[in-house]
């Protein structure tokens, strides 16, 4: 996030970090410079459905498709927005990304907007279609303040937010305004864009009696035959930062703003008349203020109309800043992007900008067309038209210094310098390596999105020189917004990847493929105990992750001399451990910490904890109750007690409620007991081997089938009572604090543990003897909010209780260390997280040495929003139909059964959707893009097709199209008669 915004130097210089564009031919700034390289002319004929009275021109395709969704725009307010509005919105969003800086994440940050613009076709055609089309959405969708006061909005920006109209030089005078608000810390980022759309006929008609439109249909800038401009539309965007800002974050720097200076022409021969003496005055003051001498200039992207009086008058003041004194072989170069695509009028010259920022970051100079014979006012010894693809000017300082001219015909004049900037230090050569296994994270604003931003990422890897997975990993985690259509890949390499990428492009399952919508709710740890462990098991997590490997050590160590030997060669080069109490508890405890402080360092922190038998102690641990070694000397020392007992225990598992294992175990003759209550059809019963045999018999009978335990003592049963209190004096002698960190849920009593309970010897002495209540812990942890349940140790056997405890659609179950490979695990447990919406550290998961690179922009979902579209109801009733017209059919009874589909439908109707467009049901009302217009006309709606009388606030009170049903559900069961309704009008 930008810091806060102080003063800079008048002229200190600025970095452009981020580009977009849509010009004709051109979608995006890559596509744009090979169009550049390959000296293309996209002048052509304009599109079918508006073509009457116009002439040839640079023309975009799709200008009344735009993705309202992602925007959170209403169908009514898209189709009553400017497509100026529109395609700003969306560069908007693509020069965020190219910035590599996500779009959600500068809310309430002071960015400024800056927004050149001149033209106002569609409020023109809004009002030549009468004033029965002239609604709500109006003045904010034409007003040419919103063209910027949206973008603000849109991502919650609070710094400056202003239009500038100075006619054809206002996109390249918005960036003079944007550099000056960054100067004086008005703003610490800059979105900074020009934006055209030649919609109506009149506009055109109205070029063409000034006599500016070329008969010869193309723009000829400093020939002899030029002849007039060639009308272009489209916009560009540029993201503007303080340069020490943007080499301190590490950002791609385009170009550096060194200095820019706007005048005006004063009382020229005519209002529309160029003057060269206010171009020479505002091409040298620019110069002074970028602090570069005028013969250091290499390359001036002219304003370069090809017009017979404009084109001299440039040559003209070019030559007498530039030209003059420049040594002898080395003439100022030039060229016109409107030879490419036409004269973009108020958005020429961010058009300019674009193409000069690109060409000083390729270090090529892109060559100016339909130059046959050179205007005789321009002097080839001083200045010389760039007619093919040229190398930049050596510099013994590697410099390319480059200026920017733009024009208005009103006489307001702008000129800019740019230059290169420094290059990038190299990550440090002693950083860890990446991990083996990558988590790509993806979202979309719909399922759609989503699909197609993974078909675009497939595609990226397939590129000739595809990032680094785990740079690919880091970009995608912190700079892309996150959406509510959301997903994971991981894989293990680039074809992994790609192959996952494209199974979830065409909606195929695969392995390492993750998919959801975002969940909601806190964050639960569970730790294992005895009975889960395995051959091998941390020793993948130890050889990639630092941070669990010094934990681990660290618990290792503490463990080393009550134990006896070292841990590592007990678990990583031994298999004779597994089922030894006295080796297998601390093998889990060490694995278990290990694991939480490598989730811990990634940001990912519980809010309650949840430990099974001896988990609890690792549980308590990390809460803060026991310090490391008391904790590790406590593990050690419960483990000896309870091997020390003499065999001939069991502990089985049982498909039953405890109330039936306790109506068994009532009329068995021995020690048994139950030991857990995993879950309502779950429970393990412990005791003498015989009678737990028998209690397995009686089962079986019913057809059910006990799993017996690896553990060869009876835990949580009588048969604990000989070192109850040997373990109770050793938990006397440790010292134990109130909990610091996560609620623990305690598994002794299946609620929150007090302040007294964890502290308290005895209660430890109790739950070595007495039955874990496991399900009623998730119960609770569930009721407090928990719907992100994860597994910090090795299998999956709590997740599984947990998903047969609670079941209420929402829930996230992961098990990291399920997998047999445990990198793969807590790969995906990332992705878990990123759908989930937990956000984590994504250096620590991705490594330190990931670095930003770039990726495919947002893939947008456009569909038509035009004057032509339906605008909700009808403004009149419907006339009554003629006398001995039958009458319609009754409306359908609205039962509790279709009431969801009533209020979908009514959704639909008040935003002006399709009625075969779905409907997130899950979402609030207001991130469906419904106003407060919108919300108290789908009430009146339901209440007319209900007859329920229902309160103005109903939206408010149950603010998701799920929560409202519900609710008109449960008043429809209470209120009989249902009422029914004929139809009317929608």
């Amino acid at each position: 996030m930008p810091a806060q915004p102080h003063p800079a130097e008048p002229d200190a210089p600025l970095a452009v970090v981020g580009l977009s564009c849509r010009f004709p031919g051109a979608d995006s700034p890559a596509a744009f410079w090979r169009l550049l390289l390959d000296g293309a002319d996209t002048v052509g004929p304009p599109p079918a459905w508006r073509a009457e009275g116009r002439s040839e021109g640079g023309y975009l395709d799709g200008v009344d498709l735009f993705d309202a969704e992602l925007f959170g725009v209403p169908p009514q307010e898209a189709a009553a927005m400017d497509p100026q509005q529109r395609l700003l919105l969306e560069l908007a969003w693509e020069a965020l990304e190219d910035a590599r800086t996500a779009p959600d994440a500068l809310a309430g940050t002071s960015t400024g907007v800056f927004v050149g613009a001149g033209g106002d076709d569609y409020a023109h055609l809004t009002r030549t279609r009468g004033t029965a089309d002239i609604g709500v959405y109006t003045m904010t969708g034409t007003g040419r303040a919103f063209l910027a006061n949206r973008i603000s909005y849109t991502l919650g920006l609070r710094g400056p937010s202003m239009v500038v109209d100075t006619g054809q030089s206002s996109s390249l005078t918005a960036l003079h305004q944007a550099a000056a608000g960054l100067r004086r810390g008005e703003c610490v980022l800059a979105l900074v864009g020009g934006v055209q759309l030649n919609l109506s006929a009149e506009s055109e008609e109205a070029v063409r009696q000034l006599g500016a439109l070329s008969p010869s249909g193309r723009c000829r800038t400093f020939d002899a035959a030029a002849d007039g401009i060639v009308r272009g539309e489209g916009g560009g965007m540029a993201v503007l930062k303080p340069l020490d800002a943007a080499l301190a974050d590490g950002d791609r720097v385009y170009c550096v703003l060194r200095g820019s200076a706007v005048n005006s022409d004063g009382r020229g021969e005519s209002l529309t008349a160029p003057d060269a003496g206010a171009q020479r005055q505002v091409l040298a003051e620019a110069c002074r203020r970028a602090g570069v001498a005028p013969t250091e200039v290499a390359y001036v992207e002219l304003h370069g109309t090809g017009t017979r009086l404009g084109d001299p008058v440039e040559a003209a003041a070019l030559d007498a800043v530039h030209g003059q004194g420049r040594p002898a072989g080395r003439p100022l170069l030039v060229g016109s992007v409107k030879t490419n695509i036409g004269h973009l009028e108020a958005a020429a010259g961010m058009a300019a900008f674009v193409k000069t920022a690109l060409s000083v970051h390729h270090g090529l100079i892109p060559p100016s067309l339909h130059l046959r014979t050179p205007n005789p006012a321009v002097d080839p010894a001083r200045l010389r038209v760039c007619q093919d693809v040229t190398p930049w000017p050596a510099h013994p300082e590697g410099r390319r210094t480059a200026g920017i001219s733009s024009f208005g015909l009103g006489g307001t004049n702008c000129h800019v310098v740019v230059d290169r900037v420094p290059g990038t230090v190299d990550p440090a050569a002693d950083e860890p390596g990446p991990p083996p296994v990558a988590c790509w994270v993806l979202s979309g604003a719909s399922e759609a999105a989503l699909r197609g931003q993974a078909a675009r990422l497939a595609g990226l890897l397939e590129a000739s020189a595809p990032p680094g997975p785990a740079d690919a990993a880091f970009s995608l985690a912190t700079t892309r917004a996150v959406l509510r259509h959301r997903a994971a890949v991981v894989g293990d390499g680039p074809e992994a990847l790609r192959d996952g990428l494209r199974a979830l492009a065409t909606g195929e399952p695969r392995e390492g493929v993750l998919q959801g919508a975002a969940g909601r709710g806190g964050t639960a740890f569970l730790f294992p105990g005895q009975g889960m462990q395995r051959a091998g098991m941390g020793r993948r997590l130890h050889e990639t992750y630092p941070v669990f490997a010094r934990a681990f050590d660290e618990a290792a160590e503490a463990m080393e001399t009550p134990l006896g030997t070292r841990l590592h060669t007990l678990m990583w080069e031994r298999e004779d451990w597994l089922d030894e109490l006295r080796y297998a508890q601390p093998a889990l405890f060490a694995m278990e910490t290990a694991l939480y402080r490598l989730l811990e360092s990634w940001g990912l922190v519980p809010d309650l904890v949840l430990g099974h038998s001896q988990g609890e102690i690792a549980a308590a641990h990390v809460a803060g109750v026991l310090s490391l070694e008391d904790a590790a000397a406590f593990v050690v020392e419960r483990g000896r007690l309870i091997a020390s007992l003499p065999p001939g225990g069991a502990m089985t598992a049982l498909r039953a409620t405890e109330e039936e294992a306790r109506a068994v175990l009532a009329d068995i003759c021995g020690q048994v007991a139950i030991a857990a209550v995993n879950s309502p059809r779950s429970v393990v019963i412990s005791g003498d081997r015989e009678a737990v045999d028998e209690v397995c018999a009686h089962f079986a009978r019913l057809g059910r089938r006990g799993r017996r335990l690896r553990i060869s003592r009876a835990g949580h049963s009588p048969l604990m009572e000989p070192v109850r209190d040997e373990l109770l004096a050793f938990a006397g002698s440790l010292t134990w604090k109130p909990p610091t960190g996560p609620t623990v849920v305690s598994t002794l009593t299946g609620h929150p543990a007090t302040g007294t309970d964890l502290v308290t010897p005895a209660y430890w002495a109790e739950h070595l003897c007495r039955a874990v209540r496991f399900g009623d812990a998730v119960r609770t942890a569930h009721d407090r909010g928990a719907r992100f349940f994860v597994e910090a140790g090795p299998g999956h056997g709590l997740i599984t209780m947990v998903g047969e405890t609670v079941d209420g659609g929402d829930e996230t179950l992961v098990a990291p260390l399920a997998e047999p490979d445990e990198r793969a695990g807590v790969a995906s447990l990332a992705g878990h997280a990123h759908l989930h919406g937990l956000r984590l550290d994504a250096h620590a998961v991705h490594g330190a040495h990931a670095r930003r690179t770039d990726l495919p922009t947002y893939a947008f979902q456009r569909r038509r929003h035009w004057l032509d579209a339906p605008t909700g109801p009808a403004r009149t009733p419907s006339p009554a139909p003629p006398p001995g017209t039958p009458a319609a059919p009754p409306r359908r009874r609205v039962t509790p059964a279709t009431v969801s589909a009533l209020v979908a439908d009514g959704l639909r109707g008040v935003l002006g959707a399709p009625q075969d467009s779905p409907v997130e049901t899950s979402l609030a009302f207001t991130d469906l893009g419904l106003d407060s217009r919108m919300v108290m006309a789908l009430r009146t709606r339901l209440a007319e097709r209900t007859g329920l009388r229902l309160p103005p606030t109903l939206l408010f009170d149950f603010p998701t199209p799920d929560l409202l049903s519900r609710e008109l559900a449960e008043r429809l069961r209470s209120q009989r008669p249902l009422v029914d309704l004929t139809e009317r009008p929608s």
